[in-house]
């Protein structure tokens, strides 16, 4: 249905006032079965500066339109039958203060996100559209006559590094980018669209010739001195990335989390592998464990490991030596970026119960009681279920407990009797074969 405000019959079936935005749900109808629910927003206040309302609305699918709902302008977009208005109306304010937050952090590292709307809606005008500054490169920046390291820095999640480059084409600065821990999740390459300006490179020597996502900012001439250009801006830009660029990513994932099951998200959606090199490498870099796991046996890890908080240092032992050894393991502290804004009930029923070899299970009272180990366990009974006889749960016993859910005939290793060192063996023996 194009036409969102009229119909042979319309019915108003919601009104609520959130904070700052008034909302009337309509039902139209042209038929006995042509039915669209439909949402009309009418935003009636502003700040002086910064990302308005009307700008989170148009992020979120509403379009701009007279309204005859609200006797003047909205914004307006087709929703499902049945919608919870207030519910909706709480969550749409709580995602745009925490993304508003994060933004704030971003324009500290000069990431600049656009306004579709502005401040036009409010004074009867259209869209007074602010756009992201143009941060054009001609070249892939990394190659030049001259290119010159000037910095680095990191955060928990991310490395940083700052570099010069000057001749042919192109004079200024490049940000390099890489995670910690790669590859990185869909999530994650959503957010890097949605931003725009970021560009992969494959073969970056800041990152011993690994791939990196850059950003480049061109020098700009005001005068003769250092603060007669924007040196200083592009300084203080990369300055703030080890405060700033983490908490504003989170920030964006956070309200896009926010959003998603009312189906209104800003983020594109997208279902996205680790950037490729554009040509083959000379010389092939090491592969990663997870492409070699998945290739051979059909999984995305080798091993996955549940354990309770008190256990977390002796999985983390266990774990480290694994992948030292080359095996893909799935343990949460490895692949923090991956996590973020993930439905974490549904990412780990998937891990635990189809994309893993084997689950080291660490037997504990703690285990037995613990709200996500119970759903962890949960998941991986329900794949040992399938094997039908075949390991798959490899326990652990840190204390004698009964977990629910266990069969007690299934074969186990003790703390009491094998270090982490000798339980590491085992595992690496029985990946092996």
């Amino acid at each position: 249905m194009k036409n969102l405000h009229s119909a042979l019959k319309t019915t108003v079936i919601g009104n609520h006032t959130g904070d700052g935005i008034n909302y009337i749900s309509v039902r139209l109808q042209n038929g006995k079965d042509n039915l669209a629910d439909t949402l009309h927003a009418r935003p009636n206040s502003y700040s002086t500066s910064g990302f308005q309302t009307t700008d989170f609305l148009s992020l979120l699918g509403f379009n701009r339109s007279v309204c005859a709902f609200h006797g003047s302008e909205c914004f307006c977009r087709q929703v499902p039958e049945g919608l919870n208005l207030k519910g909706l109306s709480a969550d749409i304010d709580k995602s745009f203060q925490i993304f508003q937050k994060a933004i704030s952090h971003l324009e500290n590292c000069g990431l600049f996100v656009e306004q579709p709307e502005g401040w036009g809606f409010f004074y009867g005008k259209p869209a007074t559209r602010r756009a992201r500054p143009n941060l054009y490169c001609r070249g892939d920046g990394h190659t030049s006559p001259k290119a010159e390291k000037m910095k680095e820095s990191e955060d928990e999640f991310f490395r940083f590094v700052f570099t010069w480059i000057e001749g042919g084409s192109d004079k200024g600065w490049t940000t390099h980018y890489r995670a910690k821990h790669m590859p990185l999740s869909e999530e994650f390459q959503s957010v890097i669209d949605f931003l725009g300006g970021f560009n992969w490179f494959a073969d970056c020597p800041e990152y011993d010739f690994e791939g990196c996502w850059w950003r480049f900012t061109p020098f700009e001439k005001r005068g003769d001195d250092f603060f007669g250009s924007n040196a200083e801006l592009a300084h203080r830009w990369f300055d703030a990335h080890a405060t700033h660029f983490a908490a504003g990513i989170k920030g964006l994932l956070e309200a896009h989390a926010i959003q998603e099951p009312w189906g209104m998200t800003f983020l594109p959606a997208k279902q996205i592998a680790a950037p490729r090199a554009a040509t083959p490498k000379a010389v092939a870099a090491a592969p990663n464990p997870m492409t070699i796991t998945q290739s051979i046996t059909g999984f995305q890890y080798d091993v996955a490991f549940s354990f309770a908080g008190p256990e977390r240092l002796l999985a983390e032992k266990i774990a480290t030596i694994l992948k030292e050894h080359g095996f893909s393991v799935f343990y949460d502290n490895f692949y923090p970026e991956q996590l973020w804004g993930k439905d974490l009930v549904a990412t780990f029923d998937r891990i635990y119960r189809k994309e893993s070899r084997y689950c080291v299970m660490f037997l504990s009272r703690e285990y037995a009681d613990r709200m996500w180990t119970t759903h962890e366990r949960k998941s991986a009974t329900a794949r040992a279920l399938q094997e039908r006889g075949n390991a798959y749960i490899l326990p652990v016993k840190v204390e004698d407990v009964d977990i629910d859910g266990l069969s007690p005939t299934i074969g186990y290793v003790s703390l009491a009797e094998k270090s982490p060192e000798q339980i590491a063996e085992l595992l690496i023996g029985m990946l092996k074969s």
